[in-house]
Order: C-alpha cells, then sequence, then structure tokens
C-alpha cells in the first residue's frame, strides 16, 4: 500500500509484540491482535527504527560463511547489517506489509512481530504512537 492517502483513509498502523519462547510452534497473528501490543506504531519509518533498536539490543553480531566458493565471511548484526535493515525494513512497511522475524536466544527463540492492521482489524479506535 504505497498510497499514503489510503493508508490515513483506511487507519494502518502497526501493532509490534516482543515474544520469548521456549518450544517450536510461535504465536499467530489471531493470538496476537487478541493482546495488547507492546508498542502502536503509526508510519513505516517509525516501523523500521522500532525494529532497528530491537535488533540492537537482542541481536549479537555474528560472523557467517557467504555463499559461494570465493565468498569469504561476513557478520550478521554488526551496523552495516542494521543499517541496511533498517531501510529495507521501512520499504516493507511503506507497502503495508507485516515483518517477522525470530532469533535465536539462550532459552529458545525471541520473535519480534510488526503485524499491519487497518481500523478494520483493531479493536482500538484511537491509538497514540508509542515509541
Amino acid at each position: 500500500m504505497r498510497d499514503f492517502d489510503e493508508r490515513d483513509r483506511l487507519g494502518q498502523h502497526w501493532h509490534a509484540y516482543v515474544e520469548q519462547r521456549a518450544g517450536n510452534v510461535p504465536s499467530t497473528r489471531a493470538d496476537r491482535l487478541r493482546r495488547s501490543p507492546d508498542h502502536v506504531l503509526s508510519s513505516p519509518r517509525a516501523v523500521a527504527e522500532w525494529l532497528y533498536r530491537m535488533k540492537r539490543v537482542y541481536l549479537s553480531a555474528e560472523p557467517v560463511k557467504l555463499l559461494g566458493a570465493d565468498a569469504g565471511w561476513g557478520t550478521v548484526g554488526d551496523d552495516r547489517h542494521l543499517e541496511r535493515d533498517l531501510f529495507e525494513d521501512e520499504l516493507v512497511a511503506s507497502y503495508g506489509d507485516s515483518i517477522y522475524l525470530s532469533f535465536a536466544c539462550e532459552h529458545g527463540r525471541l520473535d519480534l512481530w510488526v503485524e499491519a492492521v487497518t481500523a478494520e482489524d483493531c479493536s482500538e479506535v484511537l491509538h497514540q504512537e508509542q515509541e
């Protein structure tokens, strides 16, 4: 949804959730939307910035082997990776999409869910953006 006027008419915004889980089964969108969100975000930029902050907290820099015979090594979670993700996450949100991320952590998985919702999906009439 790149039409900003349409986004306003539909009351589009994003509900953000942080979940830790020990098992293999993540929550569903329906489960999350029945709960109060951890944060409410009103723009694609706010979505990207919230994810950037969460990755800074929860994602440690890890070396990874790049694909290809002579590709060498790269790093996931370093400054360059997070800056690229900031741009890409804003682009994805600008289309009106949800973004789901999951990271391994000490006691299982950490899931970051950013659910794109409209006034029709959301039981709250008005939200104040939380950041």
